[in-house]
């Protein structure tokens, strides 16, 4: 069976569309609810409903409209609700079990051998001003598999983080909801931070195009609890693309 990627593909190329979040206007679905559907790698069946509606194809011959074949492939039945279920669930199974095996396998680690290993991408722009220097930014949703980590290290829905985050939206860093994450003095030292970055980059960036860099981060759990992290930057400002890696250090 195919699984949701495959679709946002999919109409992303017959309809010329860039990013997830203008899929899920062109479908007429929330966009959160689109990131939660791809982090669990799960296709609802109202999608399916639409796609075969607004493309007017038979269900029997999604699976075959979507791979491009146009023929029929499985059988109705293989698309109904409890399928679909059945499959949500073993793929839970399998994060919990990969999360589990991460731990036992990094336990002596002086990180937090759960959540070692969150990595998602990011665009960036820079305003190098002397007077007035900062960036924005946008989260991207293509790679959304640590939507549902960062929110069970942080105790919210994945429906908040993807709220928080501002999915695919371009926010001027200072302003953006991330920062709820973190305590108000948090947010001052993380943006005094970004700034002597920027200020010690700016007169090295015409000799390099990638900035690495490792910053200490704190985050506030939906209960109160401090938790910290280092989080290494890996940005090409010259195309405005970047990467951020998560390791959340040991409680």
């Amino acid at each position: 069976m195919s699984n949701i990627s495959e679709l946002i593909e999919v109409i992303k190329k017959r309809e010329g569309l860039r990013f997830d979040s203008e899929v899920a206007t062109y479908m007429g679905v929330d966009r959160k609810s689109l990131a939660v559907a791809k982090s669990r790698k799960v296709i609802p069946i109202s999608y399916i409903n639409w796609y075969c509606k607004h493309y007017d194809i038979q269900r029997q011959k999604f699976e075959g409209h979507l791979k491009g074949s146009g023929t029929e492939t499985e059988s109705e039945e293989n698309v109904e609700y409890t399928v679909i279920a059945q499959r949500e669930t073993i793929e839970l199974q399998k994060e919990k079990i990969k999360l589990l095996e991460s731990q036992v396998k990094q336990n002596d680690n002086v990180y937090d051998g759960i959540h070692s290993d969150i990595v998602f991408s990011f665009e960036i722009k820079f305003n190098w001003s002397l007077k007035n220097p900062g960036i924005k930014v946008r989260y991207l949703s293509q790679n959304s598999a640590y939507i549902p980590i960062m929110a069970e290290k942080l105790g919210y829905t994945e429906t908040e983080i993807i709220e928080l985050l501002q999915i695919d939206e371009m926010i001027d860093y200072k302003n953006h909801k991330i920062h709820q994450l973190r305590t108000e003095k948090q947010k001052e030292e993380m943006l005094g931070i970004m700034d002597n970055f920027i200020k010690a980059y700016r007169s090295i960036k015409l000799n390099t195009t990638m900035l690495v860099a490792e910053i200490p981060v704190l985050y506030t759990h939906k209960n109160g609890t401090i938790i910290k992290s280092n989080v290494e930057y890996r940005v090409n400002w010259v195309d405005g693309t970047g990467t951020a890696h998560i390791r959340w250090c040991a409680e």
